[in-house]
């Protein structure tokens, strides 16, 4: 499974599995968008440890999540991320853009 969602209290925590490309961006953006909707979750955490690159689709999608929660007034914080995702980031500025956590633990105090 490319994506798995962990509900807490406060927080969603949604772990990719592999690349971030166009097959999981739908299904990111699905999870997220049935979160909001129920309201269950406008806070989110995306965990990027099992992953290791992220598409222009992947990070087209994660702009949107991220406008989709400030529009509840909620956030994405991202964690795990390996060299080479970081640099994806860099070079597209979106590191500015987002919250990025070394790891699920020390994002989840920062979401709390």
């Amino acid at each position: 499974m490319p994506i798995k969602c962990d509900d807490y209290s406060h927080v969603c925590v949604i772990s990719v599995s592999g690349d971030l490309v166009t097959p999981q961006t739908e299904a990111l953006c699905r999870a997220v968008e049935e979160r909001v909707a129920d309201r269950r979750a406008v806070n989110f955490v995306i965990d990027f440890e099992r992953s290791r690159f992220i598409s222009s689709d992947g990070l087209e999608a994660l702009l949107a999540i991220r406008r989709r929660c400030e529009e509840r007034r909620g956030h994405v914080k991202l964690s795990g991320l390996d060299d080479n995702c970081r640099k994806i980031l860099q070079i597209t500025r979106l590191d500015r853009r987002f919250e990025c956590h070394p790891d699920l633990p020390t994002a989840m105090r920062a979401a709390g």
